[in-house]
This record gives C-alpha cells, sequence and structure tokens, in this order.
C-alpha cells in the first residue's frame, strides 16, 4: 500500500488546527448542578457597644453560589447567616473575585480577591426588652486562598450602613469553606 505525503499532511494540518482552537464544555457539562461553596467562621465585630453585648466572636456561615457568565469570571450570590447575644444578620449580596494567573494552581493553590455588596437584614436587641429590624445595605472586600483541593480560607472586611438597637455588623470575617 503506497500512501503519499500529502494525504498525511492533510490530517495532521486538521489535527493540529483543532488543537489551537479554545477548548469548550460539552453540552452534557453545562446543565449540571451550579458550583456551590459553603464557609463556617466568625465574625469579629469592630463595634464596643456590639462586643459587650454580642461578644468577642460571633459565629457566621455562608453560602455563595457561582453564577454562570454573569459579568464573566468568578461572579457570586451569598446567603450568610451571623447569630449572638441579641446581634442577628442576614447578608445577601452579589460578589466578584479576582486572582492572578497561576499555571500551577493545581500544585500550590491560588490566591484571590474581590468586592461585593447587597442587602443586610439586621436584628438587634439591647437585652432589656427592647429589639429592633433593620434592612439596609453593605458591602464588603474580601481576600482568600484556594488550597489546590476544595478547602479555601477567607477573610472578609463588611461595612453595613446602620445600626439594629445599637448594634453594628461591622467587622471582619474569618472563614474555612469547601467547594462542590
Amino acid at each position: 500500500m503506497n500512501i503519499s505525503k500529502t494525504s498525511l499532511l492533510i490530517p495532521a494540518i486538521a489535527l493540529c488546527g483543532a488543537a489551537l482552537l479554545p477548548a469548550r464544555a460539552a453540552q452534557a457539562q453545562d446543565t449540571g448542578l451550579l458550583p456551590v461553596r459553603v464557609k463556617i467562621g466568625a465574625l469579629l465585630p469592630t463595634d464596643s457597644t456590639t462586643k459587650d453585648q454580642a461578644g468577642d466572636i460571633i459565629p457566621a456561615a455562608e453560602l455563595d453560589v457561582k453564577i454562570p457568565r454573569l459579568f464573566g469570571g468568578n461572579t457570586f450570590a451569598s446567603i450568610g447567616y451571623q447569630d449572638r447575644g441579641g446581634l442577628r444578620t442576614v447578608p445577601l449580596t452579589i460578589s466578584r473575585t479576582f486572582g492572578p494567573k497561576n499555571p500551577l494552581k493545581i500544585v500550590t493553590g491560588n490566591p484571590y480577591f474581590g468586592l461585593g455588596a447587597g442587602v443586610y437584614f439586621l436584628n438587634g436587641d439591647d437585652g432589656v426588652g427592647s429589639s429592633e429590624s433593620k434592612t439596609t445595605v453593605g458591602g464588603f472586600a474580601q481576600a482568600g486562598y484556594q488550597f489546590p483541593n476544595p478547602y479555601f480560607i477567607e477573610a472578609k472586611y463588611q461595612l453595613v450602613a446602620q445600626k439594629a438597637d445599637g448594634l453594628s455588623a461591622n467587622g471582619l470575617l474569618l472563614f474555612v469553606g469547601r467547594r462542590f
């Protein structure tokens, strides 16, 4: 059987051209569950009245859902819960994270940074019979480190526009989390 060089060259060029095209996910992969991140940690409040009433450490948890193709990149919708000593905070936020390009992130992990804003539902109880609920706006800046496995750590500083019954949800949030 005699094979010409031309008949071998055409499939080789086609294969090289296909390798240069950007990879796309198969349609079946696009219909799966949304990527989710679960975080547990604590709020370290900055307000002295809040520290006196609720303590120096307020337990916190968050659930992030990655929003596909909205604004490009890593955009998340989140719901959180922080509660202790008369201060309950439920933030509903949208955030965007950025990270440096790292071709070895599968081996070394990768840092990331982000900003977010949203609506904060506050319920404050001063401990002497009065309580107050407020709906207000707030925002945050965050920094984290995604390990080469599904786990990550994150620090977030949140600023909330109003207080509820004299208690403020402003402070530093520290989280340990896992992505699914």
